[in-house]
């Protein structure tokens, strides 16, 4: 929202009784988002690696994961979204109906208020909404991942740069629930997308160390990318490392026989026997000790 426009504010609210409960909203009536922003706080958010949130204090791992870190982590990866109960249920408890997880919700929510309210010097920084759930429009929440993402939306070598930066581990680390998938997804685009940029920006600088790196990290990350393979084998033979080359081929090409039962394509073959200088040797085995990884996408 830019400065100037309406954003909603709270007029009157009525409190429920139980420990912990959020502020209810009952009616709204617009303010200026000028005022709002002179008081604002912010809420950082690490969701790359473990979950954290920054205070003065420095990071903290938050509540339990069902007695408010899950809703304050899918806040935080959808941080103007309005959470309403199917949204929580179908995230955190899809076997269950809305009605079976009402309370389950409350006491998720009024555990996140808790914690929020200690570590924020009692800012009531989630609204409670018609029984959906929000930030207060008065607090201001940023995440490394959702910069992560805008930095993908710009796709310039730069902004590939500072993502790659922003990167330290993989998306809610050790956390298994089905609704954060979509955005491992996502993050593993934009991250293959960045690493495949930045070794062609340093292969065409020439500098082979560099753009090796980039592309053994992709080729790590995503076992079948042959783009990334063809990187990789363009800066051994940069480096004088030709054995290096058509271990890499093999590798690529024993890989993908077994997962999707096809051979690389001409390209990648091509550039194989032109910098290995012997198309005889292509039809060899890989050795049996190296073992291939994951794949995820052929490019």
């Amino acid at each position: 929202m830019l400065p100037g426009e309406a954003s909603l504010h709270l007029k009157t609210r009525a409190w429920e009784h139980q420990r912990g409960a959020l502020p209810m909203i009952t009616h709204l009536e617009p303010v200026n988002e000028v005022q709002c922003a002179e008081t604002r706080t912010t809420l950082e958010f690490r969701l790359f690696g473990a979950f954290a949130v920054r205070s003065n204090d420095g990071w903290n791992s938050g509540p339990a994961p069902k007695k408010g870190r899950e809703l304050i982590e899918y806040l935080a990866l959808y941080p103007r979204r309005l959470a309403t109960q199917d949204d929580l249920a179908a995230a955190f408890w899809p076997a269950l109906d809305t009605e079976a997880v009402g309370h389950r919700i409350h006491l998720a929510a009024s555990g996140a208020r808790v914690f929020l309210r200690a570590l924020f010097g009692g800012v009531d920084a989630l609204q409670c909404v018609n029984g959906s759930y929000r930030w207060n429009p008065t607090v201001r929440v940023v995440s490394d991942v959702e910069r992560f993402l805008d930095c993908g939306r710009r796709a310039t070598v730069d902004a590939f740069r500072t993502a790659l930066d922003l990167y330290s581990g993989d998306f809610l680390a050790g956390e298994m629930a089905e609704w954060l998938q979509p955005t491992r997804i996502r993050v593993a685009s934009v991250r293959a997308c960045a690493l495949e940029a930045l070794a062609k920006e340093s292969l065409a600088h020439c500098e082979y160390a560099t753009a090796l790196s980039f592309g053994l990290d992709l080729i790590e990350a995503e076992r079948g990318h042959e783009s990334g393979a063809r990187l990789v084998m363009q800066c051994f033979a940069a480096l004088g490392l030709r054995a290096r080359v058509l271990e890499q081929y093999l590798l690529l090409k024993a890989y993908l026989a077994e997962q999707i039962g096809v051979d690389p394509t001409e390209e990648t073959a091509e550039l194989a026997r032109r910098l290995v200088g012997s198309a005889a040797v292509l039809g060899a085995e890989p050795r049996a000790d190296r073992q291939p990884g994951r794949v995820l996408g052929r490019a």
